[in-house]
């Protein structure tokens, strides 16, 4: 072939096909994306189980979203086949060049070229190059096309497939007729230090669990598995209490445990932003169970579901296309609404779920087990002491801030700031404590309290951190007293004494303790730590995690000194509870001489609280000092808080005060 053969044969197009160039851009989506993403969530137990759907479920839909794609792919190819010649072959060249050198630049960046990424994308240009002036002249993009989506069906044929997907552990039963009914209820993120003081009594802001506990044995020395919940509740749902010697953690992540062994004799009531279960068999229990009637549509769901898939796929790309999509460390699902294992979206106010659900179960005639896992005292803390917003928990003001008076990685900016947040954490404890509460009265009503077990805990504490993530303390006596220091409550059927044990426990020994009760063993799947009546063979291990691995911190006694000033879990003037750092006596008066107007812009935030949080930027050059006034109507209605160190875009000031229609700040003059 002449030199005027080949240059007139890549000039003219001899693909027209548009059926096979839309091919040929799938083929190379498939490869840039769809591979890699289908290969890194198929065997993921843990994302099926948060998600509530099976791989089957979730790779039709997703085959059903890539086919519309397709769709529209086939369109604008036909689109650009029909406009006049050459700018039909201009459009349609151009497009499968750049998808070429996505796909190309991504598998060299990622692979090949890992330590010098920028080379593989160049190196990526000239594949792209090559792949764009074949997709021109060969109708091969079908079989391509076909190639491509048999290397996406294989990891999930694998893995529907697979023996070793979440075990289900079966349970063997005693003969009793009359087994007890069982309440388990994780408040998420509450310290042991938050709710029960130096002495083991539960602190008087929380009436609800100061009820339980005259009837219960408190652990005063009870310790999280991990510190983070996507291992520690899976942990305690296996009896484990040491997940740093787990060999295989994703399908300890995805498996309830003992749970739906249960289901053969006690009808279960589960509640919980992580799973879905609600059957009356073990049979029907999987990582993807979807028979509990949820509040989410079918078209939510599967909103969530592929905005979450593509959130994976993001993290699968080359640099620097990674870093555009969530981060998915420590999370299950709804990686895009910000916060932490639960997004935003998960609701704080449950109970009258668990209670409903509870009804409905009472129905069948058996005993129950109820599984409540509460993230109302999770991060971001956000309501005041009645359960209302203060503020939308992802705060749109200040980049990067995931609560107030933090910075992006939630350290706080001032001592003042964090009694702030310590109010906040204690405001989120107390109407947890209220709908605690709310249970613990209807099961009393039905006269079900006295012969229930009802256990509560934590799956791990929180710290209010300067230096270090709020899961793993400034240093380690706040590791020991806040983060993994939890509170554990047992209430035995027809337990009428308080108990007190002071030896330390593990609350992966909870899943043993119920099983006796319920006067079961496990027959296969589970190997469980002894139950909280043995001491555990050594002391407890707290696991922190990083990278998906736990390093093991054991308990030796540590010191740990409470945290809280009284002033922290009970403000003195319940009408201006986040008045800190001035006189309480300037509150309601004028303000007094001495102050000058701060005169830095205001975002007033939305809630349904009647406190207020107001969020200041810069305040004049003039003005001093750590703590300014906030007023309203010449009235002084609290205080404003500034961070200590500048940002990149100023300095920020928090206030919550009461609302009102305008409010004006002060501060003390400079010099």
């Amino acid at each position: 072939m002449d030199r005027m053969a080949v240059a007139s044969r890549i000039r003219n197009r001899a693909n027209t096909s548009a059926f096979d160039a839309a091919c040929w851009l799938m083929a190379l989506l498939f490869l840039a994306v769809v591979i890699p993403a289908v290969d890194a969530i198929a065997r993921n137990d843990a994302f099926f189980a948060a998600h509530g759907v099976g791989v089957i479920t979730w790779f039709i839909a997703v085959i059903v979203t890539l086919g519309l794609l397709g769709l529209l792919l086939f369109a604008l190819a036909r689109g650009a086949m029909e406009l006049p010649e050459p700018y039909g072959d201009i459009a349609l060249s151009t497009v499968t060049f750049l998808l070429a050198w996505f796909a190309a630049g991504n598998i060299l960046a990622r692979a090949v070229f890992a330590g010098l990424p920028t080379l593989g994308w160049i190196v990526g240009a000239i594949f792209a190059v090559a792949l764009a002036l074949a997709a021109r002249q060969w109708q091969a993009g079908r079989a391509l096309l076909a190639c491509a989506t048999l290397a996406s069906i294989a990891p999930v044929a694998l893995s529907a497939f697979e023996t070793g997907s979440a075990p289900v552990a079966s349970l063997e039963f005693d003969q009793r007729a009359d087994r007890p009914s069982l309440a388990w209820i994780i408040s998420d993120e509450l310290q042991y230090s938050l709710v029960i003081d130096a002495q083991g009594k539960v602190r008087p802001e929380f009436p609800n669990l100061a009820r339980l506990q005259r009837d219960a044995t408190t652990y005063t020395h009870a310790y999280a598995v991990a510190n983070y919940t996507d291992f520690a509740v899976p942990a305690m749902m296996n009896g484990i209490s040491d997940v740093s010697k787990v060999a295989d953690v994703d399908r300890m992540r995805a498996s309830r445990g003992f749970i739906p062994g249960l289901a053969s004799e006690y009808a279960i009531v589960m509640q919980s932003p992580i799973y879905r279960f609600e059957c009356d068999d073990p049979s029907c229990v999987t990582a993807a169970d979807t028979r509990e009637a949820d509040s989410e549509s079918l078209i939510d769901q599967l909103r969530v579901l592929l905005a979450d898939t593509a959130a994976v796929a993001g993290r699968t790309l080359g640099p620097p296309y990674a870093e555009m999509f969530p981060s998915l460390d420590g999370k299950w699902r709804d990686f895009w609404a910000g916060g932490d294992e639960f997004g935003s979206g998960a609701s704080g106010s449950t109970v009258d779920a668990v209670i409903a659900r509870w009804k409905r179960a009472q129905e069948s005639g058996a005993p129950t087990f109820t599984f409540w896992h509460s993230i109302r005292t999770h991060a971001p803390w956000s309501v005041d002491r009645e359960g209302k917003d203060i503020y939308p928990p992802k705060l749109p003001v200040v980049e990067g801030a995931h609560m107030v008076g933090t910075d992006r990685t939630g350290l706080m900016r001032s001592a003042e700031l964090a009694s702030m947040e310590r109010r906040l954490y204690a405001n989120s404890a107390v109407d947890f404590d209220r709908q605690l509460g709310r249970l613990l009265d209807v099961l009393d009503a039905a006269g079900a309290y006295d012969d229930t077990l009802i256990l509560v805990t934590a799956d791990h504490g929180a710290g209010i951190t300067f230096t270090g993530d709020r899961r793993y303390g400034d240093s380690l006596v706040q590791r020991w007293t806040e983060v993994a220091h939890v509170p554990l409550l047992v209430k035995q059927p027809g337990q009428q004494e308080p108990r007190v044990v002071a030896e330390p426990r593990s609350n992966g020994q909870i899943a043993q303790t119920i099983l006796d009760a319920a006067g079961a063993k496990t027959a296969q799947g589970l190997e469980l730590s002894p139950s909280l009546a043995a001491t555990p063979p050594q002391s407890p291990v707290f696991s922190t995690i990083a990278g998906g691995k736990g390093t093991p911190w054991v308990y030796d006694g540590a010191p740990q000194p409470d945290p809280w000033a009284p002033a922290d879990i009970s403000p003195p003037d319940p009408d201006h509870p986040f008045a800190i750092g001035i006189d309480p006596s300037l509150l309601s008066q004028p303000v007094p001489a001495g102050w000058i107007p701060a005169q830095a812009p205001l975002t007033v935030l939305p809630g349904q609280s009647t406190q207020q949080l107001i969020v200041a930027q810069g305040p004049e050059a003039q003005c001093t000092g750590a703590v300014g006034l906030v007023s309203a109507d010449n009235r002084i209605i609290g205080s404003l808080l500034w961070e200590e160190k500048d940002r990149a875009d100023g300095r920020w000031g928090w206030a919550i005060v009461p609302k009102a229609d305008e409010y004006q700040t002060w501060c003390t003059p400079a010099g």
